[in-house]
């Protein structure tokens, strides 16, 4: 039978290099996912897959797709990628369409500690704000006023997407506690040897190849604090007003000063004592369940759990 795994997150865990560098580019996988071959001609499914209501999802035609996946005549690990899973607004209408798509596969997901992956999450998302009208879209939005909004709608925030155990209980409860993968980042970036020999016997791939692939691999950087702090300039001063389109050279000009910014070194989101007690609370019971339920040493890593 063909080996099926669906990897789901999570944010802010090197998904984009995994997918960029390792799913997209080892010939031993049938990849399904961001940045993966015809992505252009699907990419709106999956999107709707895990942001639609019923309502609005075109089930027909993602049904389509996923056959055409699961009919290749391969003998490789059919792999479908996509970390936008662990923030869809309809978590459970999510997970139930996954399982009617895929009701053998198996669940892979990637977590990291919740102190170092909302600061993240807020230097490459959060600062600016999205969506919004055209003449807000992109403003910056300090971190103590993401935060606060993020936990007024919790639900509805990319913080819903760190309840590690709440999520896979679900996805357990559909495809079986067995088939729950679980790795760490911090693995990832402390032993990348250890984390990619795990991850390739789960997706069922060569390790040494995919070491290579991902030697030095790091797609979508933290931004820069430069750019945080060009961002909070442009919010006080001449905001939505293209000064340098008038400028002799002005696109030039423009491009250098673009380049400049993201030359910088990566931008430092310190979390104030307040906002590390809200985080603790937020997620201590949350993780130690998570720790229970899966046989995870969370403490190793210094997960939030007290």
């Amino acid at each position: 039978m063909k080996k099926i795994v669906v990897h789901i997150g999570a944010n802010k865990t090197a998904s984009t290099t995994l997918q960029r560098c390792l799913f997209s580019q080892h010939d031993g996988l049938d990849y399904l996912g961001h940045d993966g071959q015809g992505f252009e001609r699907y990419g709106d499914l999956v999107t709707s897959l895990t942001n639609d209501d019923d309502l609005y999802f075109p089930r027909e035609r993602c049904v389509d797709l996923f056959e055409n996946y699961r009919n290749k005549n391969s003998r490789k690990t059919l792999l479908y990628s996509d970390e936008d899973i662990m923030t869809s607004h309809f978590p459970t209408v999510c997970a139930r369409r996954l399982y009617e798509f895929f009701p053998e596969a198996e669940i892979l997901i990637v977590v990291r500690n919740q102190m170092t992956a909302i600061p993240s999450y807020y230097a490459n998302h959060g600062v600016h704000l999205r969506p919004a009208p055209p003449s807000h879209f992109r403003r910056y939005v300090s971190l103590d006023d993401w935060m606060n909004y993020c936990q007024m709608f919790i639900s509805r925030s990319p913080l819903a997407g760190f309840f590690y155990n709440r999520i896979l209980c679900l996805y357990a409860e559909l495809f079986g506690k067995d088939r729950i993968h679980v790795l760490f980042f911090e693995e990832f970036v402390k032993d990348k040897r250890s984390f990619v020999d795990k991850l390739c016997q789960i997706i069922n791939i060569d390790s040494e190849s995919a070491m290579n692939l991902l030697a030095e691999a790091h797609e979508r950087k933290r931004r820069s604090g430069r750019e945080i702090e060009y961002l909070k300039f442009r919010n006080k001063f001449f905001w939505d007003v293209p000064v340098l389109k008038w400028a002799p050279g002005g696109d030039w000009l423009a491009k250098q000063i673009q380049s400049f910014l993201e030359s910088g070194s990566p931008a430092k989101v310190q979390l104030t004592d307040h906002w590390k007690e809200k985080i603790t609370e937020m997620y201590s019971e949350d993780n130690k369940k998570f720790a229970q339920n899966f046989s995870l040493d969370l403490k190793k890593y210094n997960y939030p759990m007290n």
